[in-house]
C-alpha cells in the first residue's frame, strides 16, 4: 500500500507539471513563427488562472481516483475519466477567466483542450509501463488463495487488475471435494493440479517460494484449516482474511477492535434524493437532445424491418426502480440468436437494437446509466445484497456492460459492478460510463472478426502451480 501511495502521488505530481507546461505552451502556440504584439499579456498574467487550474486537477484526483490503479488499470476507463475530467478543468478555467476578464484566445483553447487529457493519457500509460517493468526486475509478493469459489476467482481477477501492488498470484488451496476455479474458468477440471496432503503443504508453499496466505472464504472449521494458518505463521509467512459476508460492504468498510477483538464496520452508502433529481434533470436534458437525432436514426432502422417483418419493435416487461414493472422498448431482434445475419447482425453487433429505450429514459422508466433491467421472473429470486440494484433507475448502459457483462451473465456478476456504481455514483461517473460506452462500440467497429467485443474483465492470472489439494480429516488418518 506504501509502493501504492507514493505512485499515485508521483502520478499527481506529473499531471500538475503537464498542466502547467500545456498553460504556458497553449498561448505561445498562437504565436509560433512570428513575434508577438506588444498589446500581448504577458504570461504571468494568466498565473492566477494557472493557480486555480492546479487547485481544481488536485480536488477532481482524490475525488474521482483519476491516478489510473484504484479501480484497476483499465485503458477505456482510463481515457474516459481524463477527458471528463479535462473537460471539468477547462469549464473551470474559462468561468475563471470570464470573472477575471482574462481574455483567452479561442486557438489557445483549443489547443490547451487537446494537450491536457494527452498529457494525462500519456502519464498514466508510462506509470503503467514503469510498474510492469519495476515488478518484472523486482521481487513480488507471492500470494496463495485458500479457496476455490466465486469469491477467490473475484479476488484473482482483482489482483491482475492490480500491477502497482506488486503481487503474483501463485496458486490456489482448497480442499479434495472441491473444484479449482482456473479450471472451472477454463473447462478442465484437472489442469495444472497438484494434490498433496495437509501436513505437506507448508513444504510446497516453502518451495514456491509464497510469502503470503489469503483466505479469501468462509472455510470449515477445524484443526486442519487452524494448523495450517498456525504453521504459515511460524514459517514468517503472512496471512489476510477476507471478511464472512464482504458483499455486504462491498464499497466501504471500516475495521475496528474492542478490548483487541477485531471488527468490521459496515458503512450504508446510497444515492440521495436530491442527487437523484439532478440524475433525472440530466437524463430528462440530454434524452431530448440525443432524441432528435436518435428519431431520425430509429426511423432510418424502423423502415426496412417492417418492410421485412411488419413489426420493427417489441416491448418486454422489465423491473425498475423499487422493483416497479414496466414495458421497456427495443428493436425486434433477438441479439443473441446464433443465425443473425447481414442487417440484423450489423444492428445487434453495435447494439442499436436498444435505441429505442430513449423513450424510456424520457417517459422516466429508465436512466442514461445505471444497472441493465431485468425480468420480474429474475428479481423475485434476488438475493437482499441484490435487491440493492433496485434502488436507483435502470440504464440504457451501466457500469457492468462495458465491463462486458449481457443480458446472459448471472444477476450476481452485474450486482458487484452495479452496487459499485450506486456507491460511488457522480455526475463525472455517468459521463465517464457514456464515453466508455462510445469506446466499447469503436473496438467492435475496429475488430471486425468477433460479433461482440466487449470489454472483458481480466481472467484469471494462469498460477505456476494451479492448487494444493487438501486431505480430508488428516489429523485422523
Amino acid at each position: 500500500m506504501i509502493y501504492s501511495q507514493r505512485l499515485k502521488y508521483t502520478i499527481l505530481v506529473a499531471d500538475l507539471t503537464w498542466i502547467t507546461l500545456a498553460c504556458v505552451i497553449a498561448p505561445l502556440m498562437r504565436f509560433l513563427g512570428r513575434t508577438p504584439p506588444e498589446a500581448v499579456q504577458p504570461l504571468y498574467f494568466y498565473l492566477g488562472s494557472i493557480s486555480s487550474a492546479l487547485l481544481v486537477w488536485t480536488i477532481l484526483f482524490f475525488k474521482q481516483n483519476l491516478d489510473g490503479f484504484s479501480r484497476g488499470w483499465d485503458l477505456p476507463a482510463i481515457c474516459s475519466k481524463a477527458i471528463i475530467a479535462s473537460i471539468y478543468l477547462m469549464i473551470s478555467m474559462l468561468a475563471l477567466g470570464f470573472m477575471l476578464k482574462i481574455d483567452y484566445s479561442r486557438f489557445a483553447i483549443v489547443i490547451l483542450g487537446a494537450l491536457i487529457p494527452f498529457g494525462l493519457i500519456t502519464v498514466r500509460i508510462c506509470a503503467w509501463w514503469g510498474v510492469k517493468s519495476w515488478s518484472r526486475l523486482g521481487d513480488p509478493r507471492r500470494v496463495v488463495i485458500l479457496g476455490s469459489g466465486r469469491v477467490a476467482k473475484e479476488l484473482a481477477n482483482k489482483i491482475a487488475r492490480h500491477p502497482e501492488l506488486m503481487i503474483e498470484v501463485v496458486g490456489f488451496l482448497y480442499p479434495s471435494e472441491q473444484s479449482s476455479p482456473v479450471a472451472a474458468s477454463s473447462g478442465s477440471r484437472e489442469a495444472g493440479n497438484v494434490s498433496v496432503k495437509s501436513l505437506s503443504v507448508l513444504q510446497l508453499l516453502q518451495q514456491k517460494g509464497v510469502k503470503e496466505l489469503i483466505l479469501a472464504e468462509q472455510l470449515p472449521s477445524g484443526s486442519e484449516i487452524e494448523k495450517l494458518v498456525t504453521s504459515c505463521h511460524r514459517a514468517g509467512m503472512r496471512v489476510h482474511l477476507v471478511p464472512q459476508w464482504y458483499e455486504l460492504y462491498l464499497s466501504k468498510a471500516r475495521l475496528t477492535e474492542i478490548d483487541e477483538v477485531p471488527m468490521v464496520t459496515v458503512e450504508s452508502r446510497r444515492i440521495s434524493e436530491d442527487a437523484l433529481r439532478l440524475k433525472r434533470v440530466v437524463d430528462l436534458c440530454v434524452g431530448m437532445v440525443l432524441l432528435i437525432p436518435g428519431s431520425i436514426l430509429i426511423g432510418l432502422i424502423a423502415v426496412p424491418m417492417y418492410l421485412a417483418k411488419k413489426e420493427p419493435f417489441k416491448k418486454v416487461r422489465r423491473c425498475g426502480m423499487q422493483a416497479k414493472e414496466f414495458w421497456m422498448y427495443r428493436f425486434n431482434i433477438d441479439r443473441w440468436a446464433p443465425d443473425l445475419v447481414g442487417y440484423d447482425k450489423f444492428l445487434a453487433r453495435f447494439s442499436l437494437t436498444e435505441l429505442p429505450q430513449l423513450l424510456n429514459v424520457i417517459r422516466g422508466d429508465m436512466s442514461l446509466v445505471g444497472p441493465r433491467p431485468e425480468s420480474p421472473d429474475r428479481v423475485k429470486h434476488y438475493s437482499l445484497w441484490q435487491q440493492q440494484r433496485l434502488t436507483v433507475k435502470p440504464g440504457v448502459t451501466g457500469l457492468a456492460q462495458v465491463y462486458g457483462l449481457r443480458e446472459e451473465h448471472s444477476s450476481e456478476e452485474k450486482a458487484h459492478f452495479d452496487l459499485q456504481y450506486i456507491y460511488d455514483w457522480s455526475l463525472f461517473s455517468d459521463l465517464s460510463i457514456v464515453l466508455q460506452t462510445a469506446w466499447t462500440l469503436a473496438f467492435r467497429l475496429i475488430d471486425r472478426s468477433r460479433d461482440h467485443l466487449p470489454i472483458q474483465t481480466p481472467p484469471i492470472p494462469q498460477p505456476k502451480f494451479t492448487n494444493v489439494r487438501e486431505a480430508v480429516h488428516v489429523d485422523r488418518s
